[in-house]
């Protein structure tokens, strides 16, 4: 057995798999063995209401974690974007209303999972 760490809340756990993508039990963060963090900056946990535009179609979501480049998202289901997919955002509580991209969507144990890199205003 490994014991793994998760980077996000600091909890061990277990896992007979030397290398591979795992979510980790306690916060659903997916360890990343080989592959380097894609955004930088600090990040703030925060499970907010939010609300994803795929043109007409409104997905109600949670946020996971937001940085002043992107956001992380979750919801029960399936997500319905992919990636490379352009989305418009909305997190009524905290004012943001932004253009992203979907940069990785996974699904594990009935969550969807997906990074988003926010597009800059002067870009579209």
């Amino acid at each position: 057995m490994n014991k793994i760490s998760c980077v996000r809340c600091e909890n061990d756990f277990y896992s007979a798999a030397r290398e591979s993508h795992l979510p980790c039990p306690y916060c659903g963060y997916l360890t990343k063995v080989n592959e380097p963090d894609r955004r930088s900056g600090d990040r703030t946990f925060s499970q907010r209401t939010c609300d994803i535009l795929k043109g007409e179609v409104r997905v109600p979501v949670k946020t996971v974690d937001i940085s002043e480049t992107g956001m992380g998202i979750k919801m029960l289901g399936y997500l319905p974007f992919d990636q490379n997919e352009t989305v418009d955002i909305f997190i009524k509580e905290l004012e943001i209303e932004k253009r992203a991209q979907v940069v990785w969507t996974r699904k594990f144990y009935g969550i969807s999972r997906a990074g988003l890199r926010f597009i800059p205003e002067h870009a579209c």
